[in-house]
């Protein structure tokens, strides 16, 4: 059964209004009809009532029908509104569309009788304009909440042509990298990501280059570690997944590239593996250095005894000088493997971070003249305690310092600096000028028994790591040949040592 249609008749000329309501009985549908006679009585009925058209004449009683009209629009009165035009004047009609008139009609008895059919065609127009409009929001509104979880997601996301240049870089990316969508579009990711050594550059090219052809096949490529470099000049590591985008005929045209930063999980597994190792190795160094004690005291005792004798030859002392020496050189080595294995027990107080630095740098004052090395401490300000065994943390302070100090053999400067860190905790850098880690022991460093010092025995570090991890607390190294190293020291915020 069709659905009875509203309609409402502006319209002063009674002859005219008779014979469209004449027509619209004609026609067979079924219209329930309201008469008005001027502009302000339709402006009053449309607010009182809703109707499915409104039939306005262009000259009312109280003013033109297109002024009622664009009071109407003003007034959020949506209404599609079939106007009465003088006519033979095709300009006016153009005038009466460009407010929103849904259609027209003459005034004539020819137009009159044509109603109904003017009628049902706009009905249907405007009922199909509002589920137009309906889904053109829907749609609006799912583009928009879409583009809102990617634009706003933590990862980082992107896409990038066939020819490797961006089209797009939501803020994760931004965030991670450091680059803002303005500097990076239209560029290509080799331009400022990746590494500036120039052997893994043509590494990461070469690998991008081979994902990007069977991208271009149609594959999804996920979780592909890859190191990359940060505005900051940070070097981290993304596990990334890279998907194929095809335009309406199914042709690849572009890829989208999801990274999530996953440095510190893979800081977190080196440290966990490195532990391990630790862990193992101290049991052997500890079994080793309680064998070596004994015999080495009984051997050191003996020499001790025959150095007591006033009758041996010059040549046979210095013998016997020398191998003391040796010996104490072997008990230093002895004691290091049993504090790696077994350090002391740490006793935890509440320290001004500031003041254990200030007394581990003063140790040095002297040595650091000597050296011809300026100091400059950069205290930070308004820093919270730190839960610390404040010997232990000195002596991580100093082994750092004393490293810092050999690598500048000619001289230079030792930066110490303090600083509130994101959650809280402390940090301390020391930053020297020195002759800086070639990258090939960059990762080494901390092994034990690991040394390029000819007197060193490549334990300073490994109890240094050893104490921290006690401490919940970590080091990170960064080093340029040439240039210097900077070692970086996290200690947990307060809560988090509280709970401990």
């Amino acid at each position: 059964m069709a659905r009875e249609i509203r309609i409402l008749i502006a319209e002063e000329d009674l002859f005219f209004v008779k014979t469209i309501e004449d027509s619209l009985k004609e026609s067979g549908g079924q219209y329930l009809i309201e008469k008005v006679s001027s502009g302000q009585a339709c402006y009053e009925k449309l607010q009182e009532k809703q109707f499915d058209i409104l039939l306005l004449d262009y000259a009312l009683p109280d003013g033109r029908g297109l002024d009622w009209l664009r009071k109407l629009n003003q007034s959020g009165i949506g209404v599609p509104t079939i106007f009465v035009t003088p006519r033979g004047d095709p300009k006016f009609s153009i005038e009466v569309l460009k407010e929103g008139v849904f259609d027209y009609i003459n005034r004539s008895a020819e137009c009159a009788k044509a109603f109904p059919f003017v009628v049902n065609r706009a009905v249907e127009g405007y009922n199909m304009m509002v589920e137009k409009v309906k889904l053109q929001k829907e749609l609006i509104e799912t583009k928009n909440f879409l583009e809102s979880i990617v634009d706003r997601a933590g990862d980082a996301i992107s896409v990038v042509d066939l020819e490797g240049k961006i089209l797009y870089w939501n803020e994760g990316a931004e965030k991670i990298y450091g680059y803002r969508k303005e500097e990076v579009l239209g560029k290509r990711l080799s331009d400022f990501l990746f590494p500036v050594d120039e052997t893994l550059r043509e590494e990461e090219e070469k690998l991008l280059s081979e994902l990007m052809a069977r991208v271009t096949q149609g594959e999804t490529i996920t979780n592909v570690e890859v190191k990359r470099k940060t505005k900051e000049g940070r070097e981290i590591v993304t596990s990334m997944t890279i998907s194929p985008l095809k335009d309406a005929e199914g042709k690849v045209i572009a890829a989208s590239r999801i990274c999530k930063d996953i440095t510190q999980w893979k800081k977190a597994e080196e440290r966990l593996a490195f532990t391990e190792r630790l862990t193992s190795l101290g049991e052997i160094s500890a079994g080793v250095a309680h064998e070596l004690r004994n015999p080495l005291a009984g051997i050191k005792l003996n020499t001790q005894v025959l150095l007591r004798r006033k009758d041996l030859p010059v040549m046979e002392r210095k013998l016997l000088e020398s191998t003391l020496e040796g010996i104490g050189k072997i008990q230093k080595i002895v004691d290091d493997m049993l504090h790696f294995a077994k350090p002391k027990a740490a006793h935890f107080k509440e320290e001004e971070i500031n003041e254990v630095v200030e007394n581990s740098l003063a140790i040095f004052q002297t040595k650091l003249k000597k050296e011809n090395i300026t100091l400059l401490f950069d205290r930070g300000e308004g820093l919270p305690k730190v839960w610390i065994d404040i010997h232990q943390i000195q002596q991580v302070l100093a082994n750092l310092i004393l490293n810092a100090i050999q690598a500048m053999e000619k001289g230079g400067s030792l930066i110490v600096r303090t600083f509130l860190e994101k959650g809280g905790g402390v940090g301390i850098s020391i930053q020297d000028t020195g002759i800086g880690i070639p990258k090939s022991h960059l990762y080494k460093i901390f092994d034990p028994f690991f040394t390029t010092k000819s007197e060193g025995t490549g334990l300073g570090l490994s109890i240094t790591m050893k104490i921290l991890e006690n401490h919940e607390a970590t080091i990170d190294v960064e080093s340029e040949e040439g240039k210097g190293s900077i070692f970086t020291i996290h200690l947990p915020g307060p809560q988090k040592a509280e709970g401990r």
